[in-house]
């Protein structure tokens, strides 16, 4: 409910942009729409509801399977059979005596001879019999079966290694996503951050070339009045005309840094956005590489990922090995079959019948193929470890440049902020010697020109240690 109702403000928000009133967003807003709207974030929160899935479907196999069957079939022709059935006249008592067979007034029944003809009052001798033909059917008309059919598994050492894969599975998966969550926050973070030093280049470059319009206003009177030469006159507009480049540059650089922002953001490129926000930040020189290098290992996800990956390529050798393992199942049945001939359901005929049975599956020899496969598992385990190693290794190599990185930025911003001092003091000695004819007007330029240049640098250190300590955020598994 919350997120819909976050998509509907968002969407006022923006509708409002789109009628010209552009979307003020500050660091924390832009990574807030970072993590809801980013292609890389979305696809993390796709695995981790995959691995929950696939962790259902582990799990499942070892529930019991339960089926229904039914079925209803009509014979267009029944086979029958002439049979001739026995009929007894004599049975032999247990002393091996004849016993005769009366009727219901006490008469000896008659027996029929080989011959067809009935002796009657005969004293049996053995059993007598008569064959009476019939013709048997087999089947009926219509049948309709139908019943329930279950398997339990008792033990499947496939479906406990894949219970247990699953789950390693969904432990890398959330590693996975939180790495994918850190690389996003710093990558917002580092595009606002460009953003603003976008900004700070156009305002710094559009300033210094208002100034130098105006030396070329001035350089032109004088030489109306003839107080300077021709040649000041075309280094001045030459000025004008190379510093109005660097401003067309720097406004194409500005707008790419906004669409790298609305991009991270998950905007639209069409969005008018603002940042607010401010380059400048205290420095901390209170790092050290050792405690930051113990703390990336025990908080880095992707270490945490790779570890799960090394503990899942574990249990996919035990899956394989399971290959070699008996499988004990329990099964059972239920079935009901119900006559219908001439119209009518025959329920003295009605049949039901059920088995519970308990059987195992042994492998004996497949070719090799199990422990081929078993081979390449505890292949794959290594190649995991070697990996593992080689991430960590880089991870403490990137962790060193990301904290010299840090270090270079820092000591910077202190120069460039003694720079600037010392540039701003410059531009105003040259103002004020250029107001006693003391100095040329190109000197002014020139200190203007330091003036912009240590600015310039400023900011560029101010970005860089700023972004040095989003990636130093990420590295350490921080926000």
């Amino acid at each position: 409910m919350n997120k819909y109702f976050l998509t509907l403000i968002l969407g006022l928000i923006l509708a409002s942009g789109a009628k010209g009133q552009a979307l003020k967003l500050d660091l924390e807003q832009c990574v807030s729409l970072a993590l809801k709207n980013n292609v890389n974030m979305q696809n993390a929160q796709e695995e981790l509801s995959k691995a929950k899935a696939q962790r259902k479907e582990a799990f499942s196999a070892a529930l019991p399977v339960i089926s229904a069957f039914g079925q209803l079939s009509h014979s267009f022709s029944i086979a029958s059979q002439p049979l001739a059935f026995p009929i007894p006249f004599g049975v032999i008592d247990i002393n091996g005596a004849p016993v005769p067979l009366r009727d219901d007034n006490g008469d000896l029944v008659p027996f029929i001879g080989a011959d067809g003809i009935a002796v009657p009052g005969r004293n049996l001798q053995m059993t007598g019999v008569q064959l009476i033909p019939v013709d048997l059917a087999f089947g009926n008309d219509n049948t309709m079966v139908y019943g329930l059919n279950l398997t339990q598994p008792i033990f499947e050492g496939r479906v406990i290694a894949a219970i247990r894969g699953a789950n390693v599975y969904g432990d890398m998966a959330h590693s996975a996503a939180e790495v994918t969550r850190l690389s996003v926050i710093e990558n917002t973070k580092k595009a606002f951050f460009g953003v603003l030093l976008a900004d700070k280049m156009v305002s710094v470059m559009e300033n210094s070339l208002a100034v130098m319009k105006q030396n070329l206003t001035n350089v032109n009177a004088q030489y109306a009045q003839g107080k300077t030469a021709e040649f000041d006159v075309i280094r001045a507009d030459v000025q004008v005309a190379n510093q109005t480049s660097m401003v067309s540059n720097a406004r194409k650089m500005r707008d790419l840094a906004y669409a790298g922002l609305k991009r991270s953001c998950g905007l639209q490129l069409h969005e008018e956005i603002a940042t607010v926000g401010k380059l400048r930040v205290e420095i901390n020189n209170d790092l050290i590489l050792a405690d930051l290098e113990q703390k990336m290992m025990s908080s880095q996800p992707l270490l945490a990922q790779l570890n799960s990956n090394v503990r899942l390529m574990k249990e996919n050798i035990l899956m394989v090995k399971a290959e070699f393992m008996p499988s004990v199942a329990l099964t059972g049945s239920y079935q009901q079959m119900l006559p219908y001939n001439d119209g009518e359901y025959e329920g003295a005929e009605f049949r039901e019948s059920s088995s519970l049975a308990i059987g195992f599956n042994m492998p004996l020899f497949n070719g090799f193929g199990s422990t081929a496969r078993v081979q390449k598992a505890k292949a794959d385990h290594r190649k995991s470890e070697y990996q593992q190693q080689d991430v960590k290794e880089n991870l403490l190599l990137e962790l060193k440049s990301i904290y010299l990185s840090i270090q270079e930025s820092s000591r910077k911003i202190d120069a460039g902020q003694k720079g600037v001092a010392q540039a701003r003091k410059g531009v105003d000695m040259a103002q004020r010697l250029y107001q006693q004819g003391m100095a040329s007007q190109l000197q002014v330029l020139d200190a203007q020109s330091a003036s912009d240049q240590a600015e310039l640098g400023l900011y560029q250190a101010y970005y860089e240690y700023n972004s040095g300590r989003a990636s130093l955020a990420r590295a350490l598994g921080e926000e």
